[in-house]
């Protein structure tokens, strides 16, 4: 039997949060690991410093399972067990997550899709050609204020920007206050003093951005080797191709945890009316201000988003930006009530299915006497 090390669990982020989950009486073949990459319904697990295995999720959780939350993800903390005479363990639970990130899956499913769990800082990447979007990244930042984790926007490849690379961190400064903004080149991230001050031992990072931003480049030096594929940008568009096909979670240089994701062409919101909110709050203490509850923030008299947007306080497009991402949320949420009622629809079918068994093995029972 395999057993969870010290050392690895404090490595790895283990704390009071997931050990006050686990109860007093829990199977003594049950041990805590953690999801560090997801293959075609396959976790690849690790229990230990030299302790890494595959493991699928049990019959029984399998069965009670109603859509995509209940199964691991990369970054999730498992009870796991490890038959005797097999190769790949068995996953019975997932414990509580601190945070999630997640987006709506891609396609018209109202489904989500997680993309990392437990993470602590979300690190935004985008290059400083023409992949710079503010509202892109305000989707990214939304996405992390929601999950509840600490944003970073990282400008990578600044050796290249056309302009002076400390006017454009002060812009994006100016457009995201209180988000912290570094500036990163490739051949300078050793001098990147900052990297080591997030990457502390015991905290788990997660790198996410476009396709052909250098996230694969900047995981690769953090992990102190060229295990992720890294691919030249487009000189047609300054866009990327896709290098990271998988999430995965390394150990960094720094002793710190740190998840890479593939790039996304999109980034559609669900259920993130939170993090728009916290995106937004500016605009959220606007449209209080305004003389009616009701106000559309068309013609209507005393309407403080045409008063912000006319004195100049508030940007135009930062305030279409926002009614985008909060009409989607309003959808996503929407499709997200269908779908919670459907299932608990199979919830309660589930429930008749195991009561008729239930009911026909007590006839067999009493027909055997």
């Amino acid at each position: 039997m395999l057993s969870s090390e010290k050392e690895f669990l404090f490595l790895f982020g283990w704390d009071d949060f997931f050990e006050s989950q686990i109860p007093d009486l829990v199977s003594s073949s049950l041990f805590p690991a953690r999801v560090i990459c997801e293959e075609r319904n396959l976790y690849r697990l690790q229990a230990g410093l030299n302790q890494i295995f595959w493991a699928s999720v049990s019959g029984k959780m399998q069965f009670n399972a109603v859509s995509r939350v209940d199964y691991p993800a990369v970054g999730d903390w498992v009870m796991v067990e490890f038959p005797s005479q097999s190769d790949r363990g068995v996953i019975h639970q997932v414990l509580e997550r601190k945070t999630i990130i997640h987006r709506k899956q891609v396609g018209s499913s109202a489904d989500m899709q997680i993309l990392s769990t437990n993470v602590d800082y979300a690190f935004i990447t985008t290059s400083v050609n023409t992949d710079l979007n503010y509202r892109r990244i305000e989707r990214y930042l939304a996405v992390a204020r929601d999950a509840g984790s600490v944003p970073v926007i990282l400008l990578t490849k600044a050796d290249a920007c056309l302009e002076d690379i400390d006017d454009v961190r002060a812009d994006v400064q100016k457009e995201f206050p209180g988000v912290e903004i570094h500036a990163l080149s490739k051949n300078d991230f050793e001098k990147a003093e900052f990297l080591a001050e997030y990457l502390k031992i015991g905290t788990t990072s997660i790198f996410i951005g476009s396709s052909g931003v250098g996230k694969s480049t900047l995981v690769n030096f953090l992990i102190g080797n060229e295990q992720i594929k890294t691919q030249d940008v487009r000189e047609s568009d300054g866009k990327g191709r896709h290098t990271t096909t998988s999430r995965n979670l390394y150990v960094s240089r720094y002793g710190g945890l740190i998840i890479d994701t593939p790039g996304m062409r999109e980034l559609q919101l669900s259920d993130h009316a939170d993090g728009v909110r916290t995106q937004f709050s500016d605009i959220e203490d606007l449209i209080q201000s305004c003389r009616f509850s009701d106000c559309k923030h068309q013609t209507e008299p005393g309407c403080a988003i045409k008063e912000a947007i006319a004195d100049g306080s508030l940007a135009d497009d930062r305030w279409r930006s926002y009614q985008k991402l909060e009409a989607e949320v309003r959808h996503g949420m929407r499709k997200q009530d269908k779908v919670l009622a459907a299932e608990d629809r199979k919830i309660w079918k589930k429930r008749s299915i195991e009561a008729k068994k239930i009911g026909r093995s007590k006839k067999g029972i009493i027909k055997s006497w």
